[in-house]
């Protein structure tokens, strides 16, 4: 879609399977399950819906998905599925790695930063030779001193490289990086998560990451087991629900499979999800996730 002068794309990296239970938090699978298929291992399809923003100015990727430097064992544990994979749909818009200038991380867990960068030759090396990535310092930090609870989703060889080539650029604060295009700390599933606000035209398109992972979590208590502090996730989406009902923002939701984008609704104290009108399967219950095989 278009946005004043800014295009906007969700480009795939493709999926991978979570547990259930961890991903609804205290949230029962008789009530989470009624709307998402699980498998026999009680996980769930996920999609790593990534952002490309193109402008006059710039062209900006939000998150790189799960990427490829994976062993064998973890690839059966989160059974990673690419099809095109990042690149290849960043190639359907005329695009290669070398014209990405900006890449913005919301945080560092393995399935948002995993395509920053790419084994070749037995080295790493980052995805996107000439692009500054922009992250968190909070959250920097927090990956490179991870806990016994974070070490396993925080993977250094995913940003490593590029401290040492100097791309990677630590910011402090809520930042507009182009006009129209502003990096916002949404804190809560981790200390320095941050979401991206573009906003042109009189239009606002909000991307959530993991404040809102799917439309099926958009109640405020559904709340991941991953978030490391729920209660300010709470807090912090009380705030960004407020102003996207009064603003009537269009919200992209990084993981969700079959339906990425909506408009935000209260019904009785309850928050859903109306679905945006290009998305495949919008006539279907707005508060329910498309079932699929």
């Amino acid at each position: 879609m278009k946005i004043g002068a800014i295009q906007l794309d969700l480009i795939s990296d493709g999926s991978l399977w979570l547990d259930g239970g961890a991903m609804f938090g205290v949230v029962p699978k008789p009530l989470w399950g009624k709307g998402t298929l699980s498998d026999s291992k009680n996980r769930i399809r996920l999609g790593l819906n990534c952002l490309l923003i193109r402008s006059p100015e710039k062209i900006i990727l939000i998150d790189t998905g799960c990427g490829h430097k994976y062993t064998p064992k973890q690839l059966q544990i989160y059974n990673i599925e690419h099809e095109e994979g990042l690149l290849g749909e960043l190639s359907a818009c005329g695009l290669g790695p070398e014209d990405v200038d900006v890449v913005v991380n919301t945080h560092l867990h393995f399935d948002h930063c995993g395509g920053n960068t790419v084994l070749h030759d037995g080295n790493v090396t980052a995805t996107f030779p000439n692009a500054t990535y922009m992250l968190r310092r909070a959250e920097y930090e927090a990956a490179c001193n991870p806990n016994p609870r974070t070490q396993s989703t925080y993977l250094p060889h995913n940003w490593e490289v590029l401290t040492a080539t100097g791309q990677l650029q630590l910011i402090d604060e809520d930042r507009e990086i182009i006009p129209g295009v502003s990096l916002i700390g949404t804190p809560g599933h981790t200390t320095g998560h941050q979401s991206v606000k573009i906003t042109s035209d009189e239009q606002t398109v909000f991307y959530m990451a993991d404040l809102c992972p799917t439309q099926a979590h958009a109640p405020l208590p559904w709340i991941m087991s991953f978030d490391l502090y729920p209660m300010t996730t709470m807090d912090t989406r009380r705030t960004i629900y407020r102003k996207a009902i009064q603003e009537d923002w269009l919200l992209l939701f990084e993981h969700d499979p079959n339906k990425p984008a909506g408009y935000l609704m209260e019904d009785q104290g309850t928050y859903k999800v109306r679905p945006h009108t290009w998305v495949p399967g919008a006539e279907t219950d707005p508060g329910v996730l498309t079932k699929e095989d």
